[in-house]
């Protein structure tokens, strides 16, 4: 059973990493560190009982050549458990750039909502009426860049060493 953050974690705008590349993609993330020891260290006892390690695929990025699996507490979400391709060309969209795509699945969740490439207002989270954009753990197209979910729900990249929302997910068993 998946649970994501409804919205960000507060004053959670952070970089990925410290520096602009994603080598390593999100097991070599310093974010995922934070995630796992911060974050998850700051969590009531209750709650944190009842989370399982989750076994995590993650594409990667230009400058590697095979995905990764890593255990994680709490881990950010792939741009497929996001978003579902509805453009039918294998040469652009979530399927081209992850590579992980067809080792994991769209969330109910999104899924529900009809979140598409083309449909993606589902995806936009925010607090107090501020959208902001949020970090996934899917390297970019470049070796320097993560995939976003942008604030209108869309899919974007930006450099990992840039400033974005975290908004984790985990599984209680």
């Amino acid at each position: 059973f998946v649970l994501e953050f409804k919205s960000f974690i507060t004053n959670t705008n952070r970089n990925m990493n410290s520096t602009a590349t994603n080598v390593g993609g999100w097991p070599a993330s310093e974010i995922r560190t934070y995630l796992n020891s911060d974050i998850y260290n700051a969590l009531p006892s209750e709650l944190k009982s009842g989370i399982i390690n989750t076994t995590v695929v993650s594409s990667h990025g230009s400058s590697d050549s095979a995905n990764f699996t890593s255990t994680d507490k709490l881990y950010l979400l792939s741009t497929h458990e996001v978003w579902e391709d509805d453009d039918g060309n294998n040469n652009s969209g979530i399927s081209y750039y992850d590579k992980a795509y067809n080792n994991t699945r769209q969330l109910d969740y999104y899924r529900n909502l009809g979140v598409t490439t083309s449909n993606y207002s589902g995806a936009i989270k925010g607090f107090s009426s501020v959208n902001s954009t949020w970090w996934l753990r899917t390297p970019g197209s470049g070796s320097a860049m993560f995939k976003c979910v942008y604030k209108d729900g869309s899919s974007v990249e930006a450099y990992a060493d840039s400033s974005n929302y975290v908004s984790p997910a985990f599984r209680i068993g």
